[in-house]
């Protein structure tokens, strides 16, 4: 992935009982690209299972209004739809996506926008998780162009704190999904 990152917006702050080490959102030529590392007290197969629980994506993002898998291709490559709403102040947009995801044999989840099915003309987005001593660490790492109107001026700043402050809330949900659901099967 192109890492052009200028460090806009960072933090070191407690996700939950876990933490965010870097949450950064940058905006260049129409492009908005995110970076999320932090670390969940949570074990890291259970991490991995919400994450990639793609009919039930709402769990861990409450702005996710649909999440459905259109199709199975093989072992770890899937076709997935959202449908998330944002709204940041008077400015609210429902936001159609497919994706093909593939879960790596290096464990890396990657999805890739499907653009002629997508309010995107781009979008790449790569998770890794890995087991830590205090529980999983998770980067989060994606690119979007979106194919929608943004209002001027403001537009972008309004997109990358949305942007933050989603990548934030998955962060923390993970931690009180985990805590509070039992696993599925």
């Amino acid at each position: 992935m192109r890492r052009i990152f200028l460090p806009v917006l960072l933090c070191s702050t407690m996700a939950a009982a876990g933490r965010v080490y870097t949450a950064v959102v940058t905006h260049e030529s129409g492009h908005y690209f995110v970076e999320v590392d932090a670390l969940v007290e949570v074990a890291e197969a259970r991490a991995r299972d919400l994450l990639t629980d793609y009919n039930h994506l709402d769990r861990v993002n409450p702005a996710v209004e649909v999440s459905e898998i259109l199709s199975h291709r093989g072992s770890g490559d899937y076709r997935v739809r959202t449908v998330t709403r944002a709204c940041v102040w008077f400015f609210c947009k429902r936001i159609h996506q497919v994706q093909d995801v593939t879960e790596g044999r290096d464990g890396s989840i990657t999805a890739k926008v499907i653009p002629e099915k997508s309010d995107f003309r781009h979008g790449y987005a790569r998770v890794d998780l890995w087991p830590e001593a205090a529980g999983t660490r998770i980067l989060i790492r994606s690119e979007v162009v979106p194919d929608f109107w943004i209002p001027p001026l403001i537009g972008p700043w309004m997109i990358k704190n949305k942007l933050r402050s989603e990548a934030l809330a998955t962060v923390r949900n993970i931690e009180r999904v985990a805590s509070s659901e039992p696993l599925r099967n």
